[in-house]
């Protein structure tokens, strides 16, 4: 009878005989390799065509990429022919942008608030209140809007001219161009171009 063998047992390998090699895992292997770099030569490009503002309302600028949305173009297209139709209108004198006085900046505001004047009269349960998150905080981005655009917008909220935050000088004019869209004095039309559409 044969004696059986003992599956716990380690056998010694075969004198002569070599393992074979372990392969690294696949999470090894792509841990090893060295980050893929993207090109950012398209951005780099066109970083004067991106416009980042801060203090723009968020209900506007959701309503706007609605609109392109539904018009299948991009963003800052719609953003750009709204805030250009208020700023015609604004020329034409059809847009009355008068900015007041705000005692909690030293800037002017298009937006005063009755709370704001007398701020310094409230009490100390009042303050307790949970504040709304603050309107600067906000920021919205566009790509495809044109430099000169941007230049005319810091033109017109700097201190030579409105001396209002640039955000409050931009929600007031997409309100304005939303409301005329909205009414119809404002048309947008999408023209087909190579891979998308985009205004006209």
């Amino acid at each position: 009878m044969t004696k059986r063998r003992n599956p716990f047992e380690t056998s010694e390998p075969a004198q002569g005989v070599t393992p074979p090699p372990t392969l690294p895992s696949i999470y090894d292997a792509l841990c090893v390799a060295a980050p893929r770099k993207r090109n950012r030569q398209w951005e780099k490009e066109h970083q004067s065509h991106k416009a980042v503002y801060r203090g723009v309302d968020p209900k506007l600028s959701l309503r706007v990429k609605s609109v392109a949305e539904e018009l299948q173009v991009p963003t800052g297209e719609v953003a750009r022919a709204v805030i250009e139709f208020a700023l015609r209108a604004y020329e034409q004198g059809d847009l009355d942008l008068h900015p007041r006085l705000n005692p909690d900046r030293l800037r002017m505001t298009l937006f005063p608030t009755s709370e704001s004047v007398h701020a310094y009269n409230q009490t100390t349960r009042a303050s307790k209140r949970k504040q709304p998150k603050a309107a600067w905080r906000v920021i919205t981005t566009w790509r495809g809007f044109p430099p000169d655009l941007k230049k005319e917008l810091a033109a017109l909220a700097s201190e030579e001219s409105l001396h209002v935050p640039i955000g409050e000088l931009i929600t007031a004019l997409l309100r304005y161009g939303l409301k005329a869209y909205d009414s119809g004095l404002l048309s947008l039309h999408p023209v087909q171009k190579a891979g998308a559409f985009t205004l006209a």
